[in-house]
Formats: structure tokens, sequence, C-alpha cells
């Protein structure tokens, strides 16, 4: 689990700092730096440099995961990380304003960072391989529900077992997550391990845990379901709805986060609202696929092309350079 209390701020800076002040190729040969992580802008103390923070997280642990995450440490952590999170967060206040340019990859990110830390930023939706993620085929069998995700506490994947555990077998839900080889270790307590190598949920005949596929099977296994189910905490922007998008398959996610984004209109699935498990359940049982139309799917994919994301970062690092030349003078 991801936390922010005061010692770990400090040793993620620290560690930037000392790999900066030894030269770093990289950082030194680059003409624009571009970061995914705050606390990679540490690096802005060795290296001046026109420099854009791509940002997606938002400190999430100490912002909108703040809360999930006291139900779940102990309570002496609980204590620490109650204490810290006005420091840190002031701390990292201070790593976003050494950015010359803050992107992010949704509003919903957009708004977090200006309620949290008054940082402003500007939106550029991550990119989609198309060419990867499009239709297997012309008739797709739909015959089952697909979850696709890291596994961990914030995808929530219970609601998606307990909802499918209430439902008549003939309603299918194939997990993908983990590795290539073996299931994610989060999943092992509701597994037992199938003489084919694949992973079945005990006493849920409708559900399959498939584990980590190989990348070529993914968007076969998009083509081919009625919708794919998505449950993430919050999610800060989610391209799983996109590829499921991209292969012509419409989406079930939680009212939330960047699901909001994604999955914008009634044309490209259902947002279900609390109580979770008993509406997903809902929805599943009454899903009609038919409803949904596989190129429209697809056009609203197309906009998450590589091009348009390669012409907006085009646009931001000039900005970027433009800004850096501006604080020098």
């Amino acid at each position: 689990m991801e936390i922010f209390d005061r010692d770990t701020f400090n040793m993620n800076v620290s560690i930037r700092r000392l790999v900066a002040s030894h030269g770093h190729k990289q950082l030194s040969e680059s003409d624009v730096l571009i970061f995914h992580c705050p606390f990679d802008l540490a690096f802005l103390d060795y290296v001046d440099k026109p420099s854009i923070l791509y940002e997606h997280r938002a400190g999430r642990p100490t912002t909108f995961m703040f809360n999930e995450i006291m139900r779940l440490v102990e309570p002496i952590k609980r204590a620490v990380l109650i204490q810290d999170r006005p420091w840190v967060n002031s701390k990292l206040v201070e790593l976003y304003q050494r950015a010359d340019v803050i992107l992010v990859n949704s509003k919903f990110i957009k708004r977090t960072l200006k309620r949290y830390f008054g940082v402003d930023s500007f939106v550029v939706y991550p990119p989609v391989d198309l060419k990867r993620f499009r239709p297997k085929c012309t008739n797709p069998k739909r015959s089952y529900f697909l979850s696709v995700q890291r596994i961990d506490w914030q995808k929530r994947i219970t609601m998606q077992i307990d909802a499918f555990k209430g439902l008549d077998k003939k309603f299918k839900l194939k997990i993908i997550g983990g590795s290539e080889n073996h299931p994610n270790p989060d999943l092992v307590k509701y597994t037992f391990s199938h003489p084919k190598g694949t992973y079945d949920l005990v006493d849920s005949e409708n559900i399959e845990v498939l584990g980590g596929v190989e990348e070529k099977d993914l968007p076969r296994l998009y083509t081919h379901a009625i919708a794919t189910i998505q449950t993430g905490f919050k999610e800060d922007f989610g391209l799983v709805p996109i590829e499921s998008m991209a292969c012509g398959t419409p989406c079930i996610v939680v009212d939330e986060g960047g699901f909001r984004e994604t999955v914008h209109s009634p044309a490209l699935g259902v947002r279900i609202k609390p109580p979770y498990v008993q509406n997903l359940r809902k929805t599943v049982e009454t899903f009609d696929n038919s409803n949904y139309d596989q190129a429209f799917l697809r056009r609203e994919a197309e906009k998450y092309s590589l091009e348009r994301f390669e012409n907006e970062m085009r646009k931001y690092v000039k900005l970027a350079v433009e800004r850096h030349a501006l604080r020098r003078r």
C-alpha cells in the first residue's frame, strides 16, 4: 500500500538528490525534462532545464485516498499519517512549484491538484495503442463479462466477485490481473490452482481468474466480452475503458473518478451508483450488448490516439521552454 509520511517523503527526495548530485547523463543531455512523479522534481536542484510534470496521482495517499488508507492501516501508523499529512502536503506544494508546466491525465486529477495544493494544470489524456486494440472479428461471441486491472485493494476486485457470486451461472466473469505465469498474490485467498494452469474462484463456477495474459490475447478477450467491468476506487483516468471501446466493447464502471470522463455517455456503457455490489449485479442481469454500436465505440476510442497525444505534448513542451526562459530572466 502506498503511503506518504514524513520519513517516506524525505527518503524519496534524498534518493533523487543523491542521484542528481553524482551526475545523470540523460538529465544533462536532455533539452526538456518530463517527469511522472513529483519527487523527481528534486532533480531540478541540480539540473537547469525546462521541465514538465505529467501528474496522474495528485498526492493520492494524502488527498483523495487518505480516508480509505486510514481504514486499512493499524492504529499507530494511522496516528503518524494524520500527524504528518499537513507537512507532507506543504512539501508537495514546494515540489509542484518547481515545474515549468504541470500536465494531468484527467479533469478529476486537475480538480484534485487545485483543491489540495492550489496548483493549476492542463489536461492531456493518455493515448491508447489503436493498432493493437481493435476489434478482432465482425461478429463477436459476447459470452462473458471481462475485468482487467492490476489486482490490489484500490481496484476493489471483491466487489465484482461478490456481485457475480450472487448471479445465475449463465453470467460469466473473466478476471485478468497479475503476471503472465502466476496470479496476483492478492487473489490467492480467493483461488485454487487449476490443472490447466488457469485459476478459478472457489465455489464460483461462473468466475474464472486468468491471471496475466499475453499481450496478443487481450484485444481478443475485449472483443468477445459482453462488457468490460471496472470498479477502481476513484481511478485517476483508467485506460481500460478506452482499450475496451477500441475493441468495440462497452463498459460498466463505478460512477467516480476518471470513469466519469471516459464513460461520459450512455452510448459508451453504464456508470453504476452505490451500493455497488447490488447495482453491479442488477446491471449485469439486464445488460444488453446489442444496444451498443461497435463502430461508435471505436470512434470514441480514436479520440485517444497517439497522434493526438503527441500534438498536445509538443504544444506544452513549447510552453515549458517559454516559461523556463522567463524564469531565468
